[in-house]
């Protein structure tokens, strides 16, 4: 049924939100309340966290349906098994350390109403701890390959809906019909730029994604893994390289792979000389040891590309200083 917000308001779309939580802690109850009072339908998804009284939370929030795992089956896994048993017309995905306002369904409703031919929304993400500090604000993709969260650690301005590479996972709302056509997150990444490889696949397809400012979220980040952790680490590498290999159409590959061979090399040397060799080399190795179904699944994602290279190419980023310095990269909306 049709959605109403905390004030009461009703005639939204019909969404399903989902959280996912690996030994978030207490994150996952603020994440919880602030979702309950969206009014809409809420699954909390859990891969086996030792630090969550999952009894104590079925208890506190009775409206929201409660799946249980009993290992850690990756964000990736996690999240497309939870949103399988969805039936509404969109799907959200709010990290467990990410609070989203009050109106932010209301924000993503007033896009939705303003672009209906749309079928992927991402929020502006602010530091929980530092409210005038950006999270991210959608995802980018360099020309090379690189995926990285547009706008981080840069002050919070006034901003307007624009279009951008892809969504970030933290905070999002996509079709179903969408999500499934695409297959969903992919699984073998486990969790580490699947958001990332979901915009880029859909993109190829034609779709876009559009970021809505309004729809605001306070996002803590790493709330289960540290962001230079060694998990972290390893599924930053490994997943880079497959992302790349997958998505990107081929003279840009040919064009732009020295630029990704050197910069991954350049990180890799400068991660073994603060003693990360074991890690990074066996992420890239791995990477490489695995490409023989990464490159199975390429030639299906280029063979159902609906747009040119160079069009893609255009959605690119190829500002240096905003690489360089993880500035946003948002493109004027038709």
């Amino acid at each position: 049924m049709p959605v109403s917000s905390a004030n009461g308001r009703a005639g939204m779309t019909e969404v399903t939100l989902i959280t996912l939580s690996y030994n978030s802690g207490i994150h996952t109850q603020k994440c919880l309340q602030a979702l309950s009072g969206l009014g809409c339908e809420v699954v909390h998804a859990d891969n086996g966290s030792t630090d969550i009284d999952m009894d104590a939370l079925a208890e506190e929030f009775p409206q929201v349906r409660q799946i249980r795992n009993t290992q850690n089956l990756g964000f990736a896994k996690g999240m497309n098994q939870a949103a399988a048993t969805a039936t509404t017309q969109w799907i959200g995905f709010i990290n467990p350390d990410a609070f989203v306002d009050r109106d932010w369904l209301w924000a993503m409703q007033r896009a939705i109403d303003a672009h209906p031919q749309v079928s992927i929304f991402t929020s502006l993400q602010v530091d929980a701890e530092r409210p005038g500090v950006m999270d991210g604000a959608g995802d980018s993709v360099t020309f090379f390959g690189f995926p990285y969260r547009s706008g981080f650690g840069h002050p919070v301005v006034q901003m307007e809906m624009a279009e951008v590479f892809a969504p970030c996972g933290a905070a999002m709302l996509i079709r179903r019909e969408v999500f499934e056509r695409l297959g969903g997150f992919d699984e073998r990444f486990f969790c580490y730029c699947e958001d990332a490889d979901l915009g880029f696949r859909a993109r190829l397809t034609g779709e876009v994604t559009v970021f809505v400012p309004e729809a605001k979220v306070a996002h803590i980040g790493s709330a289960s893994t540290s962001v230079r952790s060694d998990f972290a680490l390893y599924h930053g590498y490994r997943n880079r390289l497959w992302l790349y290999a997958k998505s990107m159409p081929l003279w840009l590959l040919v064009l732009s792979l020295p630029v990704h061979v050197g910069l991954t090399l350049v990180g890799a040397i400068k991660d073994t000389l603060k003693g990360k060799a074991g890690i990074v080399w066996t992420a890239i190795f791995d990477a490489l040891g695995g490409m023989g179904p990464i490159l199975r699944s390429r030639k299906k994602i280029q063979r159902a590309r609906t747009i040119t290279a160079l069009r893609l190419a255009k959605s690119l980023t190829w500002n240096p200083v905003k690489i360089a310095t993880r500035a946003m990269d948002h493109r004027r909306l038709p």
